[in-house]
């Protein structure tokens, strides 16, 4: 907001000069001129502030630490204050953490706490751009896991307009569906996709299996899919993402490819 405020005070003073030099015409043109370029700096200034807190936070995910990148995306929330729509984006990541993380303890077991953390996303994915159809997707996954089936989907109407184009959005929205045991809403929800992303291979194939009353399998997304559910992330991927971490040593050969010493003759 205040890079809006400066941009519009250097336009009025722009104005100003020109009016009292030329008249009210001649104070337009440089008044507009001072409104986008003053915006234009002002906005890309507070913009690589955001990549460098996204940068510094990414890293700290990647290492393991969410709790110190759930801080470092809270101590930026005060450039909400000085341009639009960057405070929605900071608490689209910290709800994306919460709902990692929740994730994370449902993998483990840990049912109570992680009730705490998808509530804890939902507060913050609420606050989202409405535009951001990953982070409304996000929150009605939240919904979807709280059993509350018609608030994800109303979440999901709500962002049709920005996700429409994408065939994952439409995947979570059917897979929620059906889920709930709502397959002929959630054929419905396939065949709007297709009508929007034409002839995708993975819509086509759950369109194909619910229509022939199997389980879809909606892994065929890839790892994009395990964005918004990673407990479902198949073993044998955990275990080789393991070793490539070192949490994990290397897989022993295969023992068809060990050599033994020859027997004495």
């Amino acid at each position: 907001m205040y890079n809006l405020l400066i941009a519009g005070a250097g336009a009025v003073v722009a104005f100003v000069i020109g009016f009292f030099a030329a008249g009210w015409i001649a104070g337009v043109i440089p008044a507009l001129l001072a409104f986008g370029v003053a915006w234009f700096f002002l906005a890309r200034r507070t913009g690589k502030q955001v990549e460098a807190v996204a940068q510094v936070a990414m890293q700290q995910m990647q290492a393991g630490n969410l709790a110190g990148a759930r801080d470092t995306f809270r101590a930026a929330l005060p450039l909400g204050k000085w341009q639009i729509l960057v405070e929605p984006q900071i608490h689209a990541q910290l709800g994306a953490i919460d709902y990692l993380e929740g994730c994370s303890l449902v993998m483990q077991r840990q049912v109570t706490a992680s009730k705490e953390k998808f509530a804890a996303a939902r507060v913050e994915l609420e606050k989202s751009w409405s535009r951001d159809w990953r982070a409304r997707t996000m929150l009605a996954c939240v919904h979807h896991r709280e059993n509350q089936t018609d608030e994800a989907v109303k979440v999901m109407v709500g962002a049709e307009s920005a996700g429409s184009g994408e065939a994952l959005y439409w995947a979570v929205w059917a897979y929620v569906l059906n889920e709930a045991k709502r397959r002929d809403e959630a054929l419905k929800v396939v065949g709007k996709g297709l009508t929007s992303v034409p002839k995708h291979a993975g819509l086509v194939a759950v369109q194909e299996a619910m229509t022939n009353r199997r389980r879809p399998d909606f892994k065929v997304f890839g790892e994009p899919w395990y964005q918004f559910f990673p407990e479902q992330i198949p073993q044998e991927v955990l275990m080789e993402q393991a070793r490539a971490a070192g949490r994990l040593p290397p897989q022993a050969a295969n023992r068809s490819q060990m050599t033994y010493p020859q027997p004495r003759r």
